[in-house]
């Protein structure tokens, strides 16, 4: 993810969406060479794969979950595999994939995920309470021009939707407001590691 990546607000819109990518992952994995992205979403609404209530919201979110599966690497052969765990990996490893593909898709999952959640797990620090992930967008409308023209309502979205990809990945509680780092799984790791985002594998339960 560049340092110099703009903040977009779309992930209130977008959010968790591992239904949706697992099925988007699952029609690239099958069409292979002959992968198209037009056709790809085209196909989604015209079946509704989705199951959605109107076809500008089926092309919307697969396009959005089409472009999450992309960004998850630069090198065909790391994107295909970490592709082939949402696709037909564990439950847990889809998770785990779909959390990776927002953070290379959306700065602020990465952001947060880098900065607020991977330290807490690299400091063996379990508590991250909702004021802190507040904090967390609180500092970053300071720090940005478009953020700060964010109302309210928007970052609080963003915050629910924050917390609702670590609860997708079985890592926070709500309630008691604690993390939990997940079992490492090899082939993400792997993957994570040659994309060189060493600064994420906190998250996916490595502490080096």
């Amino acid at each position: 993810m560049p340092t110099d990546a703009p903040y977009r607000g779309t992930i209130t819109r977008e959010q968790w969406l591992l239904r949706e990518t697992r099925i988007v992952a699952r029609l690239r994995v099958a069409l292979g060479p002959s992968y198209d992205s037009s056709a790809l979403v085209s196909r989604i609404a015209e079946e509704n794969l989705f199951q959605y209530p109107t076809e500008r919201e089926v092309k919307s979110i697969a396009r959005a979950c089409d472009r999450r599966l992309s960004s998850l690497s630069d090198d065909e052969h790391v994107r295909d595999a970490l592709m082939g765990l949402v696709a037909d990996g564990t439950p847990e490893q889809a998770a785990l994939a779909n959390l990776y593909a927002m953070a290379r898709d959306n700065r602020i999952v990465w952001d947060f995920l880098s900065v607020t959640v991977a330290h807490k797990l690299r400091t063996h620090d379990p508590a991250l309470s909702r004021h802190e992930i507040v904090s967390f967008l609180a500092d970053l409308r300071l720090q940005d021009e478009r953020v700060a023209s964010w109302s309210d309502a928007t970052l609080n979205k963003i915050r629910q939707v924050l917390t609702n990809a670590l609860e997708g990945c079985g890592m926070y509680d709500r309630k008691s407001e604690r993390l939990e780092p997940p079992l490492p799984d090899r082939c993400l790791t792997s993957a994570v590691r040659q994309n060189g985002d060493l600064v994420l594998l906190p998250v996916f339960g490595v502490i080096e």
